[in-house]
């Protein structure tokens, strides 16, 4: 540090981490990427425009952040915060085994169901909320966002009623190479689970193909 009364250089002091039995820091927190969302409508028209930002699904991100599950994320603004989580095809999305979140936004609510207030805010044309029953480890959080975890996003593409894509069975297929046990688990939950359910989750398991050992 300079003084600005004296050209004379004061020393900076610095922490021993031996003398005061604190270990260094190896390694510093990732910044979370920057929400745009409550930009002003022509300030974010603007950067489009000049490259500054680029579109991430329906939401968009700053170029200068890469395309990660955390950056995407936070392009879908605060939907993703405390209520809400992402599932199904979105949620693939986020972990990066699908290139679209889908035509809508497929979030679940982690408190009861969506609330009736949902509609004035505008968010109805965007998404699709559903309310689920969820078990242990169906939520994982990336940051401060909630998405599906993996195990719980391939059982709800499987499940689900909207037709079985051939993005939805990359995405499902993709998934289930990421986490070893994912398949025997689908198995179990399939068997608790309605006959309808069931009987997709089964059926749409064995369009999969063989699954790789492990996983």
């Amino acid at each position: 540090m300079t003084s600005h009364s004296s050209s004379r250089q004061v020393p900076t002091a610095r922490a021993d981490p031996q003398s005061s039995g604190t270990p260094p820091s190896t390694t510093r927190p990732i910044p979370s990427p920057p929400r745009v969302d409550h930009w002003a409508p022509a300030l974010r028209s603007a950067a489009l425009l000049t490259g500054t930002l680029v579109r991430s699904g329906p939401g968009l991100r700053p170029v200068s952040w890469p395309d990660t599950e955390k950056s995407r994320c936070a392009a879908l603004g605060g939907l993703l915060l405390e209520r809400y989580a992402a599932a199904e095809q979105t949620a693939a999305w986020i972990w990066g085994a699908c290139r679209s979140p889908g035509p809508r936004m497929r979030l679940i609510t982690l408190r009861g169901r969506a609330p009736a207030g949902f509609e004035l805010v505008g968010l109805r044309r965007l998404a699709s909320i559903s309310h689920f029953r969820l078990v242990e480890g169906d939520i994982a959080r990336i940051g401060e966002y909630g998405v599906t975890s993996r195990s719980r996003t391939v059982y709800d593409l499987l499940r689900s009623p909207e037709p079985f894509t051939a993005a939805r069975l990359v995405a499902a297929r993709l998934l289930m190479l990421t986490e070893p046990g994912i398949a025997d688990r689908l198995a179990t939950r399939a068997d608790a689970a309605s006959p309808i359910d069931r009987t997709r989750v089964r059926e749409r398991l064995r369009a999969l193909g063989p699954t790789p050992q492990g996983a």
